[in-house]
């Protein structure tokens, strides 16, 4: 039996370490090799679903369903949306667990997950295997590798996915001498300004530090191999777009 599930309610309540790894062993969180704790994909995805419905409605809506959650008074719920205690981040977190979680459990404990997972968002958009570059860190990046290739991702995006699926056939063929790193678009500003960065994804190909071509939007690999063939005179590698 997992963690999950071994737990009881009454550990949940008192606890906020049993909540923690309640939460992990669940898959809404995972921890680094620092300790340092970020929401998973996986659940990112639910949430997304859930705060894109309720960017939309209006603040009656969201008090509506405050009482509903959690059966308080609608004056109560009013008081708590205005007063800034019950969020609509908090709506659509407590809303993405109870869909989320194999398990069901008490309003009040979810109420205690949701607290906790409200605090905590996605780690950093950029895969693994790329270089991750912040505003403090690019241009000397770019100085020093002189022929680059530079994605800008976020969370959530799809094109970002489809494009994170498909990129290591392609990067796996690059040669040594054309470094990869990445951006986490919500977390430049610099970095966007300076490129005016406008979409995620956004490819963009530096030959000795300057940019020379970009692509603003989701590219094929095969798209991605031209315009590196035509930048890069080391890269020979040629895909087909089978799509």
């Amino acid at each position: 039996m997992s963690g999950e599930h071994s737990v009881s309610v009454e550990e949940l309540n008192a606890d906020p370490e049993a909540r923690l790894d309640f939460l992990v062993d669940a898959g809404v969180f995972e921890v680094d090799a620092d300790d340092a704790v970020s929401t998973t994909a996986a659940f990112e995805d639910t949430r997304s679903i859930y705060a894109d419905t309720y960017t939309e409605v209006d603040d009656e809506d969201i008090v509506d369903t405050i009482v509903d959650l959690f059966g308080v008074p609608e004056e109560t719920a009013r008081e708590q949306y205005e007063s800034g205690e019950v969020t609509r981040h908090d709506v659509t977190t407590y809303l993405s667990l109870n869909s989320f979680l194999e398990r069901d459990l008490p309003a009040g404990t979810l109420a205690l997950l949701t607290t906790m997972a409200a605090e905590v968002g996605y780690g950093s958009a950029v895969p693994d295997y790329m270089t991750e570059l912040t505003d403090e860190t690019y241009a000397e990046f770019l100085e020093d590798a002189g022929d680059a290739v530079v994605f800008v991702w976020k969370y959530p995006c799809d094109p970002c996915r489809r494009m994170k699926a498909e990129l290591p056939d392609l990067v796996e063929e690059l040669p040594e001498d054309i470094a990869i790193a990445g951006v986490d678009g919500d977390e430049v500003s610099d970095f966007r300004k300076a490129y005016e960065i406008e979409s995620a994804p956004t490819t963009l190909l530096f030959a000795d530090g300057e940019l020379v071509d970009r692509h603003d939007g989701y590219a094929s690999i095969d798209q991605l191999a031209a315009s590196a063939g035509e930048v890069y005179d080391s890269l020979t590698v040629e895909f087909v777009d089978e799509a």
